[in-house]
């Protein structure tokens, strides 16, 4: 299981888009390419790349930041922060031509769980970070601590059973969990949702999501119910043309939110204001400095290889 290769061609079209500030046309992208490929090949490519982006700008509407149709596509002037390229800049790292890229990985990695967290309560749920570093997200630097924290904001009737906590536990497989706002305080068996976040190959993510499904719910008694649990996987990248094979293997699995489905979240009509974390505003703000140096061509390459 991969991304399709037309997703990571659109996203290195989306990156040289951003990066030029410019209408480009396929004519524009295959002058700048050497691909090894003809001209011709290259134009055809670029237009089903063009295609996957208009699939995403119907997919998020209020949050796609590009202007797209068959024969062009430019960035729109972006002012504020925008979850989709905050997502699309950080899978982009991979491809390089910044100097500090493993210190952004490693800050992406971290703050993609913050925005997973921020998305979730900007749709209405209630959401916290479970994994370290807790204190800075607003929780207990305790595990147990944090749990109890966690029951109290969910108002769900459990106990928690301290034994099943070991010292060993960071966040016993959950990165993010959310419930549903809060009603009938006090009476528990309301659905909750259990995210791993998995910023690595796709490969990886039902794996993420499958291990350690049960420590969570094995934690408390009287509450957090497995029966009423949902696993879940969180991903940037955008899996709009995963092949429906693979797409259901990762539903069996869990409830899996791509970049697509994340940015639906933050832009959600039933939502509310929320404010970014201060860390991930920082990195965003650093994103966006370092976004004309990103090697989409790299990136461009690796999606060639990809290709079936």
């Amino acid at each position: 299981m991969r991304v399709a290769a037309a997703s990571a061609l659109c996203d290195a079209v989306e990156l040289a888009a951003l990066a030029s500030g410019k209408k480009l046309s396929p004519e524009d992208l295959a002058s700048e390419l050497t691909t090894g490929v003809t001209t011709e090949v290259v134009q055809d490519l670029v237009k089903e790349a063009l295609g996957v982006a208009a699939q995403r700008a119907d997919a998020c509407p209020l949050g796609y930041p590009f202007e797209v149709s068959e024969r062009v596509i430019k960035a729109k002037p972006t002012q504020e922060f925008n979850p989709y390229l905050f997502l699309l800049l950080g899978s982009a790292l991979k491809h390089g031509g910044v100097a500090n890229m493993q210190s952004l990985t490693i800050r992406f990695r971290k703050y993609f769980e913050d925005l997973v967290c921020w998305s979730l309560r900007t749709a209405g749920f209630a959401a916290e970070v479970l994994s370290q570093p807790r204190v800075e997200r607003g929780l207990h630097k305790s595990l147990k601590q944090a749990l109890l924290q966690i029951r109290r904001r969910f108002g769900e009737n459990a106990t928690l059973l301290g034994s099943n906590v070991t010292a060993d536990d960071n966040d016993i497989g959950v990165d993010v969990i959310a419930s549903l706002p809060l009603i009938d305080r006090g009476r528990s068996g309301r659905p909750v949702f259990m995210f791993q976040c998995a910023t690595g190959p796709v490969e990886e993510l039902e794996s993420k999501i499958t291990e350690k499904q049960n420590v969570f719910t094995g934690v408390w008694q009287r509450g957090f119910y497995f029966a009423s649990s949902i696993r879940g996987g969180a991903t940037p990248d955008d899996l709009l043309r995963l092949g429906p094979v693979y797409w259901h293997r990762l539903s069996e699995a869990g409830w899996v939110i791509d970049r697509m489905r994340i940015v639906q979240l933050a832009h959600s009509p039933l939502g509310t204001a929320v404010a970014l974390p201060s860390g991930l505003l920082k990195l965003w703000n650093d994103l966006i400095s370092v976004a004309p140096n990103l090697d989409w061509r790299n990136g461009w390459r690796h999606s060639l290889e990809n290709e079936d």
